[in-house]
């Protein structure tokens, strides 16, 4: 895809985005440190929602599916695609790409640009819960919905990434802080490109609710706001 055509696809999908912004929702987006359970919470929270939901309203959550989707459109791997989308720019690489007669890989750019409409999209159509992949810095002016981060402290994420990946307390040190590293490239252009204060509307600590009296609380809130 040249830079010409995805310039011209992101404008066409920004403008009908804007188009139906004022029906959009409802939707929550969130965000979480690694370590925090974020799809966890998602499933519980699915569940709340969708017992008392009527015939025809159900809930759906979306977190791997959308880099799934991605993957469909690009005929690529979404392994590939996910290191393609953390990966800092590198302009010789590039430039020899360029060359190289194969087969045109996206940048990281694109693919940000790509899923960010893709989750906009989903959050317009609306009863949608939407897991990491941007999704709190991609819906920031979409109306009708709830963004909510988990965070907790190191030393109880660590224990959850052993617990969970069955490593040794050393080998979750290295794996959270490979992830982190992973992870701080993005924020930080999420952060600029979608700047926001407060950041999120509710934020829990995971080391003093559990993830099922956090789910009580997100549910109770869109009642509150009538998104439910």
């Amino acid at each position: 895809m040249t830079e010409d055509s995805l310039a011209r696809q992101m404008s066409e999908i920004h403008r009908n985005g804007e188009e139906k912004l004022v029906n959009a929702g409802p939707f929550v987006a969130i965000s979480r440190e690694f370590g925090c359970g974020g799809f966890s919470l998602g499933l519980l929270l699915l569940d709340l929602i969708n017992d008392d939901a009527k015939p025809g309203e159900s809930w759906q959550i979306y977190h791997k599916e959308i880099l799934d989707s991605l993957a469909q459109e690009t005929d690529m791997a979404p392994e590939i695609l996910e290191r393609r989308r953390r990966q800092k720019p590198g302009l010789l690489g590039n430039f020899f790409q360029s060359f190289s007669g194969k087969k045109s890989v996206p940048s990281g750019l694109e693919i940000r640009n790509r899923m960010t409409a893709i989750i906009r999209e989903l959050a317009i159509e609306g009863r949608c819960l939407l897991v990491g992949q941007g999704s709190v810095g991609a819906t920031v002016d979409v109306p009708n919905g709830l963004s909510v981060r988990l965070e907790a402290p190191e030393e109880f994420r660590l224990k959850q990434i052993a617990f969970r990946e069955a490593l040794s307390e050393t080998q979750a040190k290295i794996r959270v802080a490979e992830e982190m590293e992973k992870r701080e490239y993005l924020q930080k252009i999420y952060e600029r490109r979608f700047p926001r204060k407060p950041a999120f509307h509710l934020t829990f600590d995971c080391s003093v609710f559990s993830l099922a009296q956090i789910a009580t609380m997100v549910y109770r809130a869109m009642k509150i706001k009538k998104l439910i």
